[in-house]
């Protein structure tokens, strides 16, 4: 018997939509069948996304998770536009800094978009989620939430605040058919990835993966496309880590 994800019917929030692995989630959320809200930072290029944009399916939006207030601006007005079925908290910034040289203002930009923007979000549209007894959370974290590494303070410690707003929202919503999850990719090959690291520095990760590779940005979607989907009806408050292997070593 074929297995198919449909998500007719069911509206999509994929913060950080406009590139990378969110632009993948759109796609594959497109794909199968949902109507998708994807947001973005930049006001100039959200303009030119709608502009050029020729699927009715999907709508871009401008969002900055670095202001609190502007979040609830923001939350307010898409609660006006939409029924949100499935949030995707998948924007996030990551500054590396040796410890001793962390700014209070570095520290605290970073857990500002990385965790309390995506926990006013969640608290927000799970409230929708909960009176209509159906929803799908995912709140994209990091091998960098279950392993660190040297000059990642900051982003481990925002990532694994994540997991633990993750895992508490879970047990809280399950019994109202809202199942929270996380899911932690590891070196993935997208735009930023290539631009920020040479060609040998990409040899010496691979060598660190098991499977040899980077991930593709679509390996993460799927993943992130199951735990959305009415295939998962009993993962409540996990944390799928996509990584090749390179966190079981």
């Amino acid at each position: 018997m074929a297995v198919e994800i449909n998500l007719e019917n069911k509206t999509a929030l994929v913060t950080g939509g406009t590139r990378g692995i969110g632009k993948a989630i759109v796609e594959v959320l497109l794909q199968s069948g949902a109507k998708v809200f994807a947001t973005g930072t930049n006001v100039a290029q959200i303009k030119e996304l709608n502009a050029t944009n020729k699927n009715s399916q999907l709508t871009y939006l401008q969002l900055n998770l670095s202001y609190p207030d502007k979040v609830k601006d923001f939350i307010g007005k898409t609660l006006e536009l939409t029924v949100v079925d499935i949030l995707i908290n998948n924007a996030g910034i990551n500054i590396v800094s040796d410890a001793d040289k962390i700014t209070d203002e570095s520290f605290l930009q970073l857990q500002e978009i990385n965790v309390h923007g995506p926990f006013l979000l969640a608290q927000a549209f799970g409230q929708q989620m909960i009176e209509r007894n159906w929803g799908r959370i995912v709140n994209i974290s990091s091998i960098w939430g279950v392993v660190t590494r040297p000059g990642r303070l900051s982003y481990s410690a925002s990532k694994m605040a994540l997991l633990g707003i993750n895992k508490t929202l879970a047990v809280e919503w399950a019994r109202n058919n809202v199942l929270v999850n996380a899911v932690s990719p590891g070196f993935t090959l997208t735009e930023l990835t290539k631009t920020t690291n040479t060609e040998e520095e990409l040899n010496l990760i691979n060598n660190k993966i098991p499977q040899n590779r980077l991930a593709f940005p679509e390996e993460i979607a799927k993943g992130v496309l199951f735990l959305s989907s009415n295939l998962n009806s009993y993962i409540v408050g996990q944390n799928l880590i996509i990584d090749g292997g390179y966190t079981t070593i």
